[in-house]
């Protein structure tokens, strides 16, 4: 048996020294670890004289410094080189080692960027970093540990009996005598000798020191993790950005370049995706260096007295200008990919806190009176419901992450028709459409701790700006006859070319119109939001119409982008 072990290790340092020198390294320096144990193997000697271990254990040692150096560099990189929400980065290691990062792409889509994001923030809002644990961890070993350490204490004749024997020999007054100072202490002695015996006021000496260093050392701790808690999120960033780095650095401890795109969040560093990366096109081919030296020796040309040499000098210009053209087109692809990465302009999007609107609403209203131009008002009328819808185009900026500021303009849309009860059994119709402008300036208040769905309440100040009415009024059928009721209510009222008549007309510039709305909404990570608003008081002028605030309400949908 050990003439085999001596076999197969004479074949392993032999298999080291002819192996390549990557390969070499690993196995000689596991060799040369394993001789550094107080127990030495018999082929030891061979062994260091053959790797060469001091060199072995150095150059390793080396190399892990260098390792951890770029490693340290990467780090700090990603924690300070993104800026948006969601970054890629495309991260290059030559030989193990860490050599530079740039902008890279992601191949999440956007969907997938906001659902991972979400879960990275909820899942880095309960954890901890390394090094808080340990300090907690630590707080609370010390915390059992002192729990365990105190014993009963002493009684209070103990205690007394244990200061006696603390305090020294007290010689009475008048005792000068040699003798007398001698038994005295000696009494002392057993006195104090059968104390400790039944007291154990070492022990419990002992045990109060104990206890006094425990409790300093628990209050270090307890002020280290304290100032450790203060700068969590920056601790966990650091954390989150050596796993990343980790991650990497397993992938890339190969022989020869290495590539690899990682996306995170910049706010917790949570490794969203890793992938290899593609390696850029060489630039070399677009250089028109390598033509030019074809071209010499047209030049020459004329110098060569013979004819039939100067057709093989057009051949390799020909040649060598052929790929000339092709060689820019190859190389604009990936330089585009690399100077606008998909997902830098996803984070733009997203961080970013001015939107446009596409405002659509829909609502009901009530007034019960007319106002037709030259005519004045009408009032006494039953009224149905009046029907409005519009489309806003509208600027939004946000102030905090649920709360924004909105200010639009858009044209809208008014129908309504009116009753009046001449006679119980004669009844004449009025209605309208009318086409205006809104004006829109809205507050919206939400709550600013919820990721995707967001509810909010909002205020909004509406100007409305009546331009271009049609308007008609209807008689019954079945007294279209009755020409002195037609007379009667046009007298007080309209005039008689209106009756069973289409007008239209267009309003003044003093017919305007302002209502004020609160609303109760839900928003869906700021591109959508759907809410319910009620009116809380109108006010017109001119022949505008109007309105009632009561039963008027609308609901209003947007489309931000």
């Amino acid at each position: 048996m050990r003439n085999i072990f001596k076999s197969i290790s004479i074949a392993i340092v032999a298999a080291a020294a002819l192996s390549t020198t990557a390969v070499a390294d690993e196995i000689c320096y596991n060799l040369c670890m394993s001789c550094r144990n107080t127990e030495r193997a018999e082929n030891c000697d061979k062994i260091e004289s053959t790797c060469n271990c001091p060199f072995v254990i150095d150059s390793a040692k080396s190399r892990n410094m260098g390792i951890e150096l770029g490693k340290r560099k990467l780090i700090d990189e990603l924690v300070a080189g993104c800026t948006k929400t969601v970054c890629a980065r495309t991260l290059t290691f030559q030989d193990g080692y860490y050599k530079g990062i740039e902008k890279g792409n992601t191949t999440l889509t956007r969907f997938e960027l906001i659902a991972k994001s979400g879960e990275a923030e909820q899942k880095a809002m309960g954890m901890l970093p390394r090094v808080i644990k340990d300090a907690n961890a630590t707080i609370d070993s010390l915390t059992r540990r002192r729990s365990l350490l105190p014993i009963a204490p002493m009684s209070m004749e103990c205690t007394e009996r244990c200061n006696d024997c603390a305090s020294g020999l007290k010689v009475e007054p008048g005792v000068v005598s040699a003798d007398s100072i001698a038994k005295a202490d000696s009494a002392r002695k057993a006195f104090c000798r059968i104390t400790e015996t039944s007291c154990q006021c070492k022990l419990h000496a002992d045990n109060t020191l104990e206890l006094i260093a425990l409790d300093k050392e628990i209050a270090a701790k307890t002020a280290t993790a304290d100032s450790l808690v203060k700068i969590k999120s920056d601790l966990l960033r650091e954390e989150m950005a050596r796993a990343i780095a980790d991650s990497v650095q397993a992938l890339c401890n190969a022989q020869g370049k290495c590539r690899f795109t990682v996306t995170y969040t910049s706010k917790e560093l949570a490794l969203l995706e890793i992938h290899a990366a593609e390696d850029k096109p060489v630039p070399a081919p677009v250089e028109t260096a390598a033509p030019a030296e074809p071209a010499k020796p047209a030049k020459s040309a004329p110098a060569d007295t013979a004819k039939p040499e100067a057709k093989p000098a057009e051949a390799p210009v020909a040649a060598a200008a052929e790929p000339a053209p092709q060689a820019p087109a190859a190389e604009a692809c990936p330089q585009a990919a690399a100077d606008d990465p998909a997902v830098e302009s996803k984070d733009a999007k997203k961080n970013r806190i001015f939107y446009k609107v596409t405002e659509l609403y829909y609502g009901n209203f009530r007034e019960h009176s007319y106002y037709a131009k030259d005519y004045g008002r009408i009032g006494d009328l039953d009224d149905e419901t009046g029907y409005e819808a519009g489309i806003n185009y509208m600027l939004r900026w946000y102030f905090y992450d649920g709360g924004a500021i909105t200010v639009g303009l858009g044209p809208s849309y008014h129908y309504k028709k009116f009753t009046y009860e001449y006679k119980p059994d004669e009844r004449y119709s009025i209605y309208y459409h009318n086409i205006g402008a809104d004006i829109p300036i809205s507050f919206r208040l939400g709550v600013p701790v919820i990721p995707v769905f967001k509810p909010f309440v909002s205020q909004t100040f509406h100007f409305h700006k009546p331009i271009f009415e049609v308007y008609k009024i209807e008689t019954p059928p079945e007294n279209e006859e009755d020409e002195d009721a037609m007379k009667a209510f046009a007298k007080k009222f309209v005039d008689l070319g209106m009756i069973d008549g289409i007008k239209n007309r267009f309003n003044g510039a003093k017919d305007l119109s302002f209502s004020v709305w609160l609303g109760f909404g839900l928003q869906i990570t700021r591109h959508f939001s759907a809410e319910y608003q009620m009116n809380f008081g109108t006010a017109s002028s001119g022949h505008a119409h109007k309105f009632d605030s009561d039963g008027y309400w609308r609901i209003v949908v947007d489309l931000a982008w």
